[in-house]
């Protein structure tokens, strides 16, 4: 999957030989990613996208990479400053690092497949946008709920992540939060329909970016309530295990790399402590080339826009602890238990 044609802004290396010709690239690159950006501060904001435009057309002359950098809506901002605004994991990974999963926890008997992917199975929403505010535990956690309760109702809802971050306690759009706290508190408290979902009513107002006092839901809610939250082993095959089971929270290290990256499989640098990201995996796979390069398929929350439609493609089986990015070291489930028997979702095979 490739980012959408509209949202695309090609990089040459002729766009990077002159002054002129690297302001003509970041009038294009405003007119689509940034209409409205202060323009008291385009000086400045220039000379950092055309540092990010340079390092990006340097990588992607790299030979043998697997993955590819591009512009984005983030190519005007330092790493600091797009760390700070679209990041907001804070988790304690340590907490953990030694958990193991009990047996009657673990898949049904049988071999996990080869590949797999929830979006082909009905359990994964649209790709959301948490904006400029560091909320991605809350996305993390969510989609983590909308995974389980699609595969044991076989309806997938668009929950609200604007009531977790309004209600939880437990973080905020500037210092972040964590995932298993969010979820925690879903535990207790469940968590209902977002305006955007369907059907259109009852639900939570729509996310805004900003943490805004707890609101009363309209209407009646269909409250989706989950049962407990669980840690996944710290290994990449513990990790499969579960993710085939359902979709999956982790934390990761939001890298530079991560920040400019659009397509293919990502191998680049990033460490595995401390984690600063949130995201779902909801699959894994193998590459089609000759190498044949395992990865997982990592949902994220910067919109359609960033990587491959708002998806990120991430190599496993590393060899080392903790995985790539550290994606081992705070994976964390939940449990649904169904009052009637599990109608899990249609299998289709195309996405």
């Amino acid at each position: 999957m490739a980012m959408a044609d509209e949202e695309d802004v090609p990089l040459t290396d002729k766009d990077l030989e002159t002054e002129e010709s690297m302001w003509s690239l970041y009038q294009r690159w405003r007119a689509v990613y940034a209409p409205s950006r202060d323009l008291s501060d385009m000086e400045s904001r220039f000379e950092v996208f055309k540092a990010n435009a340079r390092y990006i057309s340097d990588f992607n002359k790299k030979k043998g990479m697997s993955y590819v950098l591009g512009l984005n809506k983030f190519s005007d901002l330092t790493y600091e400053e797009f760390a700070a605004k679209y990041t907001g994991g804070k988790v304690d990974a340590s907490a953990f690092a030694t958990a193991t999963s009990s047996p009657d926890e673990e898949l049904p008997v049988g071999v996990p497949p080869a590949t797999w992917d929830w979006r082909l199975n009905g359990a994964v929403t649209d790709v959301k946008d948490q904006g400029q505010c560091g909320s991605c535990w809350v996305f993390s956690a969510v989609g983590a709920v909308e995974g389980i309760n699609a595969i044991m109702t076989g309806n997938l809802l668009t929950l609200s992540e604007q009531q977790v971050l309004d209600c939880s306690n437990t973080g905020d759009c500037l210092k972040g939060g964590d995932p298993r706290a969010a979820l925690q508190y879903i535990v207790k408290n469940g968590v209902t329909l977002d305006q955007c979902g369907k059907p259109p009513t009852p639900y939570y107002p729509g996310y805004e970016a900003k943490k805004l006092a707890c609101r009363t839901v309209t209407g009646k809610p269909p409250i989706v309530k989950v049962d407990a939250v669980k840690p996944v082993a710290n290994t990449e095959a513990a990790l499969l295990l579960k993710v085939f089971q359902q979709p999956i929270s982790v934390g990761i290290d939001a890298s530079a790399d991560l920040q400019h990256y659009k397509k293919g499989i990502f191998t680049g640098h990033c460490k595995t402590a401390p984690l600063n990201h949130g995201v779902v995996v909801v699959g894994y796979g193998v590459a089609t080339t000759p190498d044949k390069t395992k990865y997982w398929i990592l949902k994220n929350s910067w919109g359609k826009g960033w990587g491959e439609d708002g998806y990120i493609r991430m190599k496993r089986d590393v060899g080392t602890p903790g995985g790539l990015c550290g994606i081992t070291t705070y994976a964390t489930y939940v449990t649904k238990k169904c009052p009637c028997p599990a109608n899990p979702p249609t299998i289709i095979t195309s996405y």
